[in-house]
């Protein structure tokens, strides 16, 4: 029977690093995402008024984050020289929010 070393790819102490920071950052982002889902949650079962002040932060924090989302984006595309008028797949508007919060 012949034996042969195991396959492996060469990666340096920095390659290891940055993906343990990408790990990392996703599991965070996947948490943020978690948390939001449930207060989303809580705040879709009961009614919703205008003058529900945690409704409103919450509609007005998500609004924030989704602008912050797309300026990352939009930066990301400058970058990679994307023009603005290139079409990527699962991109959303923030019309639901801004409307909600007009």
């Amino acid at each position: 029977m012949l034996r042969r070393p195991p396959t492996m790819i060469p990666m340096s102490d920095s390659d290891v690093q940055e993906i343990r920071d990408l790990v990392a950052e996703q599991k965070a982002l996947h948490e943020q995402k978690q948390k939001t889902l449930l207060q989303m949650k809580k705040i879709a079962e009961r009614p919703f008024t205008t003058n529900d002040p945690q409704a409103v932060a919450f509609l007005r924090m998500m609004s924030e984050r989704e602008k912050t989302r797309e300026r990352e984006k939009e930066e990301r595309n400058k970058r990679l020289g994307i023009s603005p008028g290139q079409s990527q797949a699962g991109g959303q508007g923030s019309s639901s929010l801004s409307t909600l919060l007009a």
